[in-house]
């Protein structure tokens, strides 16, 4: 638990708890029958809450996706500030086993569900469009300042899209394809992120 965590009184814990089951809810709800499916009213029967309640926390579904991303963003933050602490000369390594663990054992068919889904409203909403697109933004700057000012690499940007079209890939692959063959994907996966995180493989043509 953080210091921050630590400090909240006995009500803004109440509070987080209450909001982090609305999100909990609300994602399954949007996995299980899709943005437009989801009332407020499954919302609120998933979370065992009333409407009026939901409403308290959040004024529509577009806030809810909001609270969603931003949460996702703020775990991001911790990943990052871990990996920012990492030796220059060890980061390639950690980054590379952290994702090779990624692969064999931590991959959420439910956010890979959740992603799916957002990423369709994308087309349709230009509210979920601009919020999906902020959280990206951030993952891609974080990311590009590690590869950057941290592993030294050449044309950082192109290597740090090429690593999350690696992880944005593979949700989509375990979607279509739940048996795919996970050690066989991870040893792979650790092959890949070495090559690109190597400052002397070049990113691109001279």
């Amino acid at each position: 638990m953080s210091e921050k965590q630590k400090a909240l009184t006995g009500a803004e814990k109440r509070r987080l708890a209450r909001i982090e089951q609305i999100l909990d809810a609300a994602a399954e709800c949007f996995v299980e029958y899709g943005f437009h499916g989801a009332g407020m009213a499954k919302i609120a029967a998933r979370s065992r809450m009333s409407p009026g309640h939901i409403y308290h926390y959040f004024e529509n579904k577009e806030a809810i996706i909001s609270a969603i991303v931003d949460r996702e963003s703020a775990r991001a933050a911790e990943r990052f500030a871990e990996l920012d602490a990492v030796d220059s000369a060890e980061l390639a390594d950690v980054m590379t086993e952290r994702a090779v663990v990624s692969v064999a054992e931590k991959t959420d068919i439910l956010q890979s569900a959740l992603n799916m889904e957002m990423l369709a409203e994308c087309q349709r909403n230009p509210v979920i469009a601009e919020i999906i697109q902020r959280h990206d933004r951030y993952v891609r700057e974080q990311l590009t300042h590690l590869l950057r000012d941290k592993i030294g690499v050449d044309q950082p940007g192109a290597r740090t899209d090429m690593i999350m079209m690696l992880f944005s890939g593979l949700a989509n692959r375990l979607l279509r394809h739940p048996g795919l063959d996970r050690e066989s994907m991870a040893e792979l996966m650790r092959e890949t992120m070495l090559f690109i995180l190597s400052p002397e493989n070049r990113a691109a043509a001279e």
